[in-house]
């Protein structure tokens, strides 16, 4: 067999596991967030990107999900609306969640996202986050190189910051949020080699909330 005629086959494959990959993926994200979205719940993902996961948090969690991010990668059939990385077009207290899924690490402005999110959610509300871990120095280095790799395969940099835990609960204070819970998933679904995520369920800050 000749190299024309084998590399549909091969190119196949590399379909098919990059498709496992991308679904494994979202049933991750998913497993991530759902504990802490309540049923029904408004929702923002706020950076978004395929809208996929707020199409999982609708059809399973009866969600009213808003899909956002600064570009249009959208193929779900959810609203989306687009924002300049800084300040977002809705109104204050529109939603019981926000979701940032792995999202900080590339905003250059991350203070103003955090804020942003707060202001967007409704009292009692809750701001989701999900960060890759840095706390060794070896995760420092699967982490960084891992987005490495994503910057030569798919073009995705990143213009903030990878933060130990101590630095994240700092910049969330300066937000006016708090951690109400912490939740260590390990490596990226599960797999080994991949950075090590953590979830962070945020609520508006006492001194925040009675402003």
């Amino acid at each position: 067999m000749d190299a024309q005629t084998a590399a549909p086959g091969w190119l196949e494959r590399v379909r098919d596991s990059a498709r496992r990959i991308v679904s494994r993926h979202l049933e991750f994200n998913f497993a991530s967030v759902a504990p802490h979205v309540p049923r029904g719940a408004r929702v923002l993902d706020l950076g978004a990107w395929n809208g996929r996961l707020g199409m999982l948090l609708r059809d399973r969690l009866g969600c009213a999900v808003t899909n956002c991010d600064v570009e249009d990668h959208d193929e779900s059939d959810l609203p989306f609306v687009r924002f300049d990385g800084r300040s977002l077009p809705m109104s204050s207290g529109s939603f019981d969640v926000v979701t940032v899924l792995y999202v900080l690490h590339h905003a250059a402005d991350d203070l103003a996202i955090l804020r942003e999110a707060r202001r967007a959610l409704r009292p009692g509300g809750r701001v989701v986050v999900a960060e890759d871990m840095v706390e060794t120095l070896w995760q420092r280095v699967v982490t960084v190189g891992f987005h490495v790799l994503l910057l030569l395969f798919t073009g995705m940099g990143w213009s903030g910051r990878f933060r130990r835990l101590k630095a994240w609960h700092t910049r969330f204070a300066e937000a006016g949020l708090e951690v109400e819970t912490m939740v260590e998933l390990g490596p990226h679904m599960g797999l080994p080699g991949w950075p090590r995520n953590v979830v962070l369920v945020l609520r508006a800050a006492e001194t925040a909330r009675r402003l």
